[in-house]
């Protein structure tokens, strides 16, 4: 019966001490549970209780998080997305301003002043002040199509340099998960611990957003990071990758190797990534190659919208006439290093690393005629000099086709053309005699920068001619009038007139502002292009802005719901602080009666 007594007393014993180191450990995981409450990341620990063998009492199961891997998978994802769509938002905006016509100071606002002064000049083409006020104004259409492209392709660098800096902070971050990540598998997974858990999670939400990654679960509590789409293994227990900068320049265009950025690649463990997505160093390189350069990126658009600009001033101006006519004109562009070349074989894309200087212009030549009249004034244009070219010719045969060309009685020498010293086209007629173009239906005149209007190859060098900047008498207002009078040949041109007043060409400049002209697959008014570019950028700046918005939306709610699992609630942790408090002290309280009871039992048998 003692003994009997003696074995329950024990076990009550047990029970109670049982029962005060489970609220013990349990009271613990509670306070620091409290005290973690505000730690960005921190999952809500809890205590597993089971009944001890044989019925003694209770005993700890485990100590877990309280989270959904599933949420945890879909907050990593969204964080990838939410780093590219931050990083785009800020250059969008700067990109943005650059194309603003806000106050009437933008690009579109210059082009119609443009237009105004062609339409000045139609009502008065003999008055000095309007030609003036039409190259002052040509002047501030090339001046901000530089500034525009100068600023807007300003921004890749500072693009490009955080991309360096990114790819250092990439490093140190994976780096740093490979040292927790062995910390964690070598404690095992019977003793995980938790708090590095939550530490390595953070760190992985962190790194996502600075790249896509996808992650996989491994034995021991372990966690591989891999780059998204399979493109290697980014850190383990044991290997951290590297992202370095590449020794290859990227292609401007992937389907043409030859152009390429002056931005080097990204290599993960010496390996060139052919894409990168997502996250912010997604977002960096979408903005660098894609959003600015690229085959659609705005710098492009911005170009050929400057090349169209060009070219059809130029074009206009080709074929136009001064007041006083012409003895002798030098073109606006130098006219490269491949002068006995195929003008058909002339690299004319400036951007490109073959390209040697040939007017990019060229790129529009065809085969075709220039027709000249030549004569002692502007009522006696009696020889009209035939040129026939072809774009198979190169820029030497076109000089010597125009020298050796002669006029309709056959005879040579009234025009001749020959290459200065500064590598330009220069025309000029015979001895006393003064000439007009009357057609060039080759666009040859117009490549070369004869009569032009704008110089520059690109809208980084966009230019106003030099000569009309010296003196805007030179600048083209009239044009010829042919005169017909074979009549073998009725549509043949026998002679031409010229009238000081005409307003021929000043008319064409006039009507370029409703004119509509092929850029890429569109047509539209050159106005009408800059609105396009203006809308198409607008429509990026406002979905990134929305998609923005709808991301934050999708991971404040997948935090919500994050937190409704794994969140601390200060009213639980409290009602459980309580109640495990009383098991505390009931604990407590056995083990008091317990001893009273063997003193009481002690005292009987003494």
């Amino acid at each position: 019966m003692g003994v009997y007594v003696g074995m329950s007393i024990n076990n009550i014993l047990n029970t109670s001490q049982s029962g005060i180191f489970a609220s013990q450990s349990t009271l613990q995981t509670i306070s620091h549970n409290i005290a973690n409450a505000n730690t960005t990341g921190y999952s809500r620990q809890k205590i597993t209780l089971v009944n001890a063998p044989m019925g003694l009492g209770v005993q700890i199961k485990d100590i877990s998080r309280q989270l959904d891997h599933l949420l945890d998978r879909r907050q990593e994802l969204g964080m990838s997305e939410t780093g590219s769509l931050d990083a785009k938002s800020r250059f969008l905006e700067q990109m943005e301003n650059i194309f603003n016509e806000a106050g009437g100071e933008g690009l579109n606002s210059r082009l119609g002043d443009l237009f105004s002064a062609a339409d000045n000049l139609v009502d008065n083409p003999t008055n000095p002040v309007n030609r003036e006020e039409f190259v002052t104004r040509a002047q501030s259409v090339a001046n901000y199509l530089q500034k525009m492209d100068t600023t807007l392709t300003g921004l890749l660098t500072p693009v490009d340099k955080e991309v360096d800096v990114l790819l250092e902070d990439v490093n140190t971050r994976l780096k740093a998960i490979r040292d927790i990540n062995a910390v964690i598998t070598g404690r095992g997974g019977s003793d995980a611990p938790l708090d590095l858990l939550d530490q390595r999670r953070q760190m992985v939400l962190e790194l996502g957003k600075l790249v896509n990654i996808q992650t996989l679960d491994t034995p021991g509590n372990g966690l591989q990071i891999m780059m998204a789409g399979g493109q290697g293994l980014l850190v383990d227990s044991v290997h951290a990758a590297t992202f370095a900068r590449s020794t290859v320049k990227n292609a401007l265009d992937p389907s043409d190797p030859s152009k390429t950025t002056d931005f080097k690649g990204i290599t993960l463990d010496g390996r060139d990534l052919q894409r990168v997505q997502g996250g912010e160093l997604g977002g960096l390189v979408e903005v660098r190659d894609s959003l600015i350069n690229g085959k659609n990126g705005f710098a492009t658009k911005l170009q050929a919208l400057a090349d169209e600009i060009r070219f059809q001033f130029n074009q206009i101006a080709s074929v136009s006439v001064s007041q006083n006519m012409y003895s002798s004109q030098v073109g606006a562009f130098a006219l490269g290093n491949n002068l006995d070349a195929s003008i058909d074989t002339l690299v004319t894309d400036a951007t490109s690393p073959l390209y040697s200087g040939a007017p990019v212009d060229f790129s529009r030549s065809q085969d075709g005629e220039m027709i000249f009249a030549v004569g002692s004034d502007a009522t006696h244009l009696n020889h009209v000099v035939r040129v026939s070219v072809t774009r198979t010719m190169s820029i030497q045969e076109v000089v010597d086709a125009i020298n050796n060309a002669v006029d309709q009685d056959d005879n040579s020498g009234y025009m001749s053309a020959s290459i200065t010293t500064d590598n330009q086209l220069r025309l000029q007629s015979a001895t006393g005699q003064y000439y007009g173009t009357v057609s060039d239906s080759s666009n040859m005149l117009a490549a070369f920068g004869i009569g032009a209007v704008f110089s520059g190859t690109a809208a980084r060098d966009m230019g106003t001619n030099p000569i009309l900047l010296d003196d805007a008498s030179a600048l083209g207002v009239g044009r010829m009038s042919p005169v017909y009078g074979d009549p073998n040949d009725p549509t043949r041109i026998t002679s031409a007139t010229f009238d000081d007043g005409d307003n021929q060409a000043a008319l064409a400049y006039s009507r370029l502002r409703e004119t509509k002209v092929l850029i890429g697959n569109q047509k539209a008014t050159l106005s009408g292009h800059y609105a396009a570019i203006t809308g198409a950028l607008g429509a990026v700046v406002n979905q990134n802005s929305e998609s923005m918005t709808a991301q934050k939306a999708a991971q404040d709610f997948l935090e919500t719901l994050r937190q409704s699992t794994s969140g601390v609630s200060m009213e639980e942790e409290l009602t459980d602080l309580l109640r495990y408090q009383r098991t505390f002290q009931g604990c407590s309280k056995m083990v008091t009666t317990a001893d009273m009871m063997m003193q009481t039992i002690i005292n009987m048998v003494g």
